[in-house]
């Protein structure tokens, strides 16, 4: 009789071997991890930072959930919710949970806003919880200005009015611009977020720490190049007008101490040798670093001539606490310093 065991062993093989294979292709087809589940979004309004005066940034947490979603923000003096502004970016998708923000500005100072976020897909309309915060109250103007000087005005297209001075031929601004438009009407973009401002290369304004208006705004000097940040009849000095003022009053070892405000209410002591003979006023607005950090409020004042200094730098002048001098230094045009605008 011939021997089928090799046959039969050879089936059996065969047939285990199929049932795995199916089994398999079972197990692929239910299991969960390759399923795409869709549904409305899940949004959470998240804290308010960087609340000033007149701005703020709202915050909130979306999860798309594997549909493409459209986020906004809606806020007002109440829940009624007059005012709506897409998140920046304003969409996302996947399943992976999202922080977005938004800046808004021209809020009224020590006013309480109420804000939620907005979340929409194809499946639906989410809205976070109702959360609410209160601008800071409106800073008063307590820079010292030298009562022997006589003063005259210029205002901004924001109508923002700033003290001026002459100083031998030349008339200068006695205060730091803070206007948050071109002379032409055009916004400059406030720019908050370290990221984004380190990559900028057109003009933007900030406030140091996005929240201290004392001291005017810092500028990049992308807005300073456009010829257009200072009012009519005004512009931003060249590094040769710096050095016209530098030379009449007496060198770059003691122009410092006659520019610099008086006293230590914005100077960190011993604010050395500052007399503001001229009226000129300097308060130390800090800096904001090409790669977006914050430093050196009350120790450094640092202003953008129009000047280039090679094809990523600017010359700038720049004002210390501990010493009477004025130093002429090159920073990254993507930095942010402060403006005085000379008069035309």
């Amino acid at each position: 009789m011939k021997n089928n065991s090799g046959f039969i062993l050879n089936a059996l093989f065969i047939l285990i071997l199929a049932v795995n294979v199916i089994s398999s292709c079972k197990k692929d087809e239910d299991d969960p991890d390759d399923v795409i589940v869709t549904a409305a979004p899940t949004a959470s309004t998240d804290t308010a930072s960087y609340i000033s005066q007149r701005w703020a940034t709202l915050n909130g947490i979306i999860t798309a959930n594997n549909l493409l979603t459209t986020i906004s923000f809606e806020y007002d003096t109440s829940t009624a919710y007059a005012y709506a502004i897409p998140a920046d970016p304003d969409t996302l998708s996947g399943k992976t949970t999202t922080k977005r923000s938004v800046e808004i500005t021209g809020l009224t100072p020590n006013t309480t806003y109420y804000y939620r976020v907005k979340a929409v897909n194809s499946l639906g309309t989410t809205y976070g919880t109702d959360k609410k915060f209160t601008t800071l109250t409106d800073y008063s103007n307590d820079i010292v200005f030298n009562p022997d000087v006589t003063y005259d005005q210029v205002t901004d297209i924001d109508g923002n009015t700033y003290k001026t001075v002459q100083i031998s031929t030349q008339t200068w601004m006695a205060e730091n611009l803070m206007t948050k438009r071109y002379k032409d009407g055009t916004a400059i973009p406030q720019v908050s977020k370290t990221s984004s401002w380190s990559g900028l290369s057109t003009g933007a304004l900030c406030w140091y720490d996005n929240v201290n208006v004392k001291y005017g705004a810092l500028y990049n000097w992308h807005a300073v190049s456009s010829g257009n940040l200072c009012p009519d009849g005004w512009h931003v000095p060249s590094v040769d007008e710096w050095i016209t003022l530098t030379t009449y009053l007496g060198g770059t070892t003691v122009t410092g101490g006659k520019l610099k405000e008086t006293g230590t209410v914005h100077w960190q002591a011993p604010n050395t040798g500052a007399s503001n003979s001229t009226g000129f006023t300097a308060v130390p607005g800090g800096y904001r670093y090409y790669n977006g950090v914050y430093n050196n409020i009350k120790r450094y004042g640092y202003w953008w001539s129009s000047t280039e200094a090679s094809s990523v730098n600017a010359y700038a002048c720049d004002l210390y606490y501990g010493y009477a001098d004025i130093d002429k230094t090159s920073s990254d045009k993507r930095s942010g310093a402060s403006i005085r605008c000379v008069k035309d």
